[in-house]
């Protein structure tokens, strides 16, 4: 009980923390542009080797209408999948995990999938037999990535009265990222610095 107890406490400062944050530049990265990618890219298919009591052979596989989807606090990746294995052809649909963070040392936003899991199933003495689950993640190594609030840095130059001039740096800090429904919230702080 106390468990749970010190779990709820630790959850409700994280969430108090995180709503505390002054969020002076805020970048939104909308579901549609992230699916925009998948449209772009263009045709997603594979060929690949099974083996099962010394039958051997290929299935090939064609994705249709990929997407992430963003909800409060996760992001799913759903899609069809066509597969044709041997004389064996069908469609069913993927439901995956897609994982997304900031690193502040790139100054990316990461939107990675991390499982997209499909039958494989083979005509055996006709009738259809699953063989195992085929993870797509190995055909996405490389995750999506958009830029973050650090490249918004600028000197802002301002005439004072006596005519001299004031330098003034602003920069981002203490940026963090949200999942929220059918968005990515990408959040900074300003900090300002004199140049002179």
């Amino acid at each position: 009980m106390q468990k749970k107890l010190l779990f709820i406490v630790l959850i409700f400062i994280q969430f108090i923390q995180l709503n505390a944050q002054t969020r002076d530049v805020t970048i939104i990265i909308h579901e549609n542009s992230i699916n925009k990618l998948f449209i772009n890219i263009g045709e997603i298919k594979g060929t690949s080797e099974y083996s099962f009591m010394l039958i051997d052979g290929t299935y090939d596989w064609q994705l249709m209408n990929p997407q992430i989807k963003l909800h409060q606090n996760k992001a799913d990746f759903i899609a069809d999948v066509k597969v044709t294995a041997g004389k064996l052809s069908y469609k069913t649909k993927i439901s995956g995990k897609v994982e997304i963070c900031y690193e502040p040392t790139t100054n990316l936003v990461y939107i990675e999938i991390t499982e997209a899991l499909f039958p494989l199933n083979i005509l055996f003495f006709g009738k259809e037999k699953h063989l195992w689950d085929v993870n797509l993640k190995k055909y996405f190594p490389t995750p999506f990535t958009f830029e973050g609030p650090l490249s918004m840095g600028t000197e802002m130059l301002f005439t004072m009265p006596d005519n001299s001039i004031k330098k003034i740096y602003a920069y981002p800090v203490n940026c963090g990222v949200k999942v929220a429904e059918k968005q990515i919230i990408v959040f900074a702080e300003m900090d300002f610095i004199s140049r002179q």
